[in-house]
């Protein structure tokens, strides 16, 4: 969809000279005389914590006017953000194998594990090549049946004028699709449940623990009593799972079924217990960005009646009266562009990485260990890559168009080794999802009601109620036989 130009904006220079907010190095790793703009509005003790709680995404949108790198603190730990596309791009591609996981992925070492979302390096890149079979072409094909009959329930339990709360029905629709990948035998059904339950918790707790010390989450409050039996149910039911397709000894066709299949190059299987942390990873990876996602298309589409009909045309003209099959996916370059605007406008507000070695960013030199934040929210809202920012616009994917974006400057599923695994898989999931249910409806926003992007691991609506409108046209082409191809 993306077609990037090596052609990059030149960085800023450094803003502040003799600021107080700015420091030298010392101890810390700074290379000499160089000033590092400080983000304002740091507290004592709990350094720029309180403004990431009360407003996540209007700090993190601020930071770019302060320099291409800027310092803050999680308490008293200091925090490098990159504001700049070409830093972000070498941090993740070019200079990849100086970076690890970050703090979120630490935070998350109690439920993740050591599965590949919270793996670097070496073992990263061996359990990706182990893993990629699950969501090679071949794989996404065959599961278009599955995706295409979860998103044809969802839309017969609709009635017209029925207020439809679009939020949580595009999360259920996301974690049934993609429960149906991973378990399609009656055995994984207690483990989907689960997920369903575990994931909002999980989300939601593990951005308060990478912002918080580490001895509050020691601490018995009720958000990490829900937070760790969270973690413990899920577990369970997992291993469940994984122990009862063992005992059967058939191949499903499904995630779980590769994973147990599936040898390194050495001949070594996966364990139960890292078949459970693979498992988990692709749950909170791909459930409530994917279900957010699809939530914003719906809310987008809504506001730009003139996007959607568009969108329907070529629905109407590529599918006529039968149901999506990947091969239509080629032939949907609007809904593409659609999907892929959605994918700039509501992306990840915070990623971290970890310096392996002592780095040279910009004028900027960070020693090992330093902790490195990027946000792709802000970068796909920056004014000086994508202008016009807060405009729906899916025709600035023409081709002609995104060869001017910089590479670094739209990651939606980050970039070089440690991309999304299942970027395709998604992307297919929304397609398929946006093609069954615009085909039956328009859903139209709720007069009076305001909706608010609210940041946890994703950013999602804080509520989308959305009246569901039978399509008339759509009726009115398939009575007369104008509705194929």
């Amino acid at each position: 969809m993306l077609t990037e130009e090596d052609c990059v904006t030149p960085l800023n220079p450094q803003q502040a000279t003799s600021d107080p907010g700015t420091e030298k190095s010392g101890g810390s790793g700074v290379v000499t005389d160089v000033l590092i703009p400080h983000a304002p509005g740091a507290w004592p003790l709990v350094g720029h914590v309180p403004s990431l709680i009360r407003n996540p995404l209007r700090f993190v949108t601020s930071l770019a006017a302060h320099g291409d790198v800027v310092r803050l603190r999680l308490g008293p730990l200091p925090v490098y953000a990159l504001t700049h596309p070409a830093l972000v791009h070498q941090v993740l591609v070019e200079d990849a194998r100086d970076y690890a996981r970050g703090r979120i992925f630490e935070k998350a070492g109690p439920f993740l594990g050591e599965g590949l979302l919270a793996s670097s390096g070496t073992e990263h890149r061996r359990q990706r090549r182990l893993l990629q079979p699950a969501f090679h072409r071949d794989r996404i094909s065959a599961s278009i049946p599955v995706l295409r009959q979860a998103a044809e329930r969802t839309s017969a339990s609709w009635r017209p004028g029925q207020t439809v709360a679009v939020d949580r029905a595009m999360n259920e629709l996301s974690l049934t699709m993609l429960t149906k990948t991973l378990f399609t035998a009656d055995a994984g059904a207690r483990a989907a449940a689960q997920i369903e339950r575990a994931l909002p918790v999980l989300a939601t707790g593990l951005i308060t623990r990478t912002l918080m010390p580490e001895w509050w989450t020691k601490l018995p409050t009720p958000a990490n009593r829900r937070f760790d039996r969270s973690v413990h149910d899920m577990g369970t039911a997992i291993d469940e799972a994984v122990r009862a397709y063992r005992a059967q000894g058939r191949d499903h066709g499904d995630v779980l079924s590769m994973l147990l299949s599936a040898r390194d190059q050495d001949g070594e299987a996966l364990t139960d217990h890292q078949i459970r942390d693979q498992l988990v990873g692709f749950g909170l990876a791909g459930v409530e960005t994917t279900g957010a996602s699809l939530a914003w298309l719906f809310h987008e589409l809504g506001r730009h009646p003139e996007i959607e009909q568009r969108l329907h045309t070529e629905l109407d003209t590529a599918l006529g009266d039968r149901p999506p099959r990947y091969e239509d996916l080629p032939a949907l370059q609007y809904t593409g562009r659609v999907i892929t605007e959605t994918l700039r406008l509501h992306a990840l507000w915070m990623v971290m990485r970890r310096t392996r070695t002592s780095v040279q960013l910009a004028d900027t030199t960070l020693p090992a260990g330093a902790e490195i934040l990027y946000s792709a929210y802000a970068l796909h809202r920056d004014p000086r890559f994508f202008p016009d920012p807060e405009r729906f616009d899916p025709d600035r994917w023409l081709p002609e168009r995104a060869r001017r974006i910089p590479k670094g400057a739209f990651i939606p599923f980050s970039a070089g080794a440690h991309k999304c695994i299942g970027d395709s898989l998604a992307f297919t999931e929304m397609t398929i999802a946006l093609a069954v249910i615009c085909r039956r409806w328009r859903l139209r926003p709720t007069p009076g009601v305001r909706v608010r992007e609210v940041a946890r691991g994703d950013v999602h609506p804080n509520r989308l109620p959305m009246v569901a409108e039978p399509r008339t046209d759509r009726s009115s082409m398939e009575a007369t036989g104008h509705g194929g191809v």
